[in-house]
């Protein structure tokens, strides 16, 4: 039952790394019709923000959690805090790297084909 756990865990961080990258997509190929650098601009930090405002739901949720067991140590909220900079600044990164992949495959005509 900890092996199930713990695979479901790993399967919902994905997913919280995961979604924000698909939005940040989708917002790229939605503003095509704006100016290119405005475009990759906003697709390429929507992922970071929307990290930001989704991850604090389910990161502090642990915080709760340890202050009903009556902890009163501050190192949870301090783990929580740690991992949402760490995730934001991956979200970033990758953000930037899937708009240069864009570009780049672009270029060669394989994503953004309008016939």
């Amino acid at each position: 039952m900890q092996d199930v756990v713990v695979i479901g865990r790993l399967i919902f961080f994905a997913w919280l790394l995961l979604f924000p990258q698909l939005l940040g997509v989708l917002l790229f190929f939605r503003l095509r019709r704006l100016p290119t650098w405005l475009a990759r601009v906003l697709s390429a930090v929507a992922p970071s923000v929307t990290f930001v405002f989704l991850a604090p739901i389910f990161l502090f949720a642990g915080i709760r959690e340890a202050q009903m067991r009556g902890e009163r140590c501050g190192m949870p909220a301090l783990a929580a805090l740690t991992m949402l900079f760490a995730g934001t600044i991956l979200e970033l990164i990758i953000g930037l790297s899937v708009q240069i992949f864009i570009r780049a495959s672009s270029r060669t005509k394989l994503v953004g084909r309008h016939e």
